[in-house]
């Protein structure tokens, strides 16, 4: 199987190093070069591409702004010859930057965590499939996407921008937010018991209104969050 590509950009130069380069490539197969993104747009209505290079500054519409308007975004490596739109391509889920002029060697990994998540993707999907029950988290940690079964999850710790995932020993740093996290993990295993922290329910060993302990942690409880965890406190009576 390969994967099929999409390559957006305003710059000939571009598209004939980046055709190469994908051509070379025994994994990948360029279905359509387009030169702006209204462009793009057009064909992407009828058309799924699995690998998106997306050049950033273009006339009319950039980069950004075209990733914007989708709500399910293809894997998109970002092709620019500039570094300030770093902070709107993490927000944007972008999987790599490809810093022009373009070397081979560098693409080849950009190509690589790209193929390595929609095989991750793939992976989840035939899980769910076998047992619905048996839920995975496909995230990005680093430059590393990993699969994480949801019941080895003990509690997530908010950072700012970044929230820690503790996995019975374990711990992966990830760039997101905890609305995202609450929302991909449901209410039902798990619960908010402070503005920074998530914890799982079934990994609670000792539980008060004001703390929680869950292995040789001690989570605080927020007085925005008491009565939710009284309420849950409750049901356990």
């Amino acid at each position: 199987m390969k994967y099929q590509c999409m390559i957006i950009d305003d710059e000939p130069l571009a598209h004939s190093v980046l055709k190469e380069y994908i051509q070379l490539n025994e994994q990948l197969e360029l279905v359509e070069q387009c030169y702006s993104a209204e462009e793009a747009k057009t064909y992407l209505i009828d058309n799924k591409i699995d690998i998106l290079f997306l050049d950033i500054e273009m006339p009319e519409e950039n980069g950004i702004h075209f990733l914007q308007s989708f709500q399910e975004k293809p894997i998109t490596i970002f092709t620019t010859a500039y570094l300030n739109y770093t902070l709107e391509g993490f927000d944007l889920g972008v999987m790599d930057y490809l810093v022009k002029p373009i070397r081979r060697e560098r693409f080849d990994v950009a190509v690589s965590r790209a193929t390595e998540f929609l095989k991750l993707q793939a992976l989840k999907s035939s899980i769910e499939k076998e047992n619905p029950l048996q839920s995975q988290l496909i995230i990005k940690t680093g430059n590393k996407t990993i699969l994480i079964d949801r019941m080895t999850i003990t509690h997530i710790q908010a950072l700012k921008d970044y929230m820690i995932i503790y996995c019975q020993g374990k711990k992966y740093v990830v760039r997101s937010t905890m609305k995202e996290i609450e929302d991909l993990l449901g209410e039902e295993d798990f619960i908010r018991v402070h503005k920074s922290f998530l914890v799982a329910k079934q990994k609670i060993q000792q539980l008060s209104s004001t703390e929680i302990e869950i292995e040789q942690f001690e989570i605080p409880v927020g007085r925005k969050y008491k009565t939710n965890v009284e309420d849950y406190m409750k049901t356990l009576k």
